[in-house]
């Protein structure tokens, strides 16, 4: 499911050190504000911003546009 091409290097870094089994959580855990309730991400990209990984993708069962959020630096 990860497309290393639609991530920054440093996003790709940060996802790889992710457990596999702890990204498919991740990317089954996302909001959809259209359907308004928890959703699958597909056909995501990841960047950084400010230390946290950033996914940008789309809900598996309506297409809107949703985003998950992975905190990096976490006392």
């Amino acid at each position: 499911m990860l497309k290393s091409d639609k991530f920054s290097p440093p996003a790709r870094a940060f996802w790889n050190k992710i457990p596999s089994d702890i990204q498919e959580r991740l990317l089954d855990n996302a909001w959809c504000s259209h359907c308004s309730g928890m959703t699958t991400i597909t056909d995501y990209t990841g960047t950084i911003v400010k230390g946290d990984l950033i996914l940008d993708g789309f809900c598996i069962r309506c297409g809107n546009a949703v985003t998950r959020l992975i905190e990096g630096n976490v006392p």
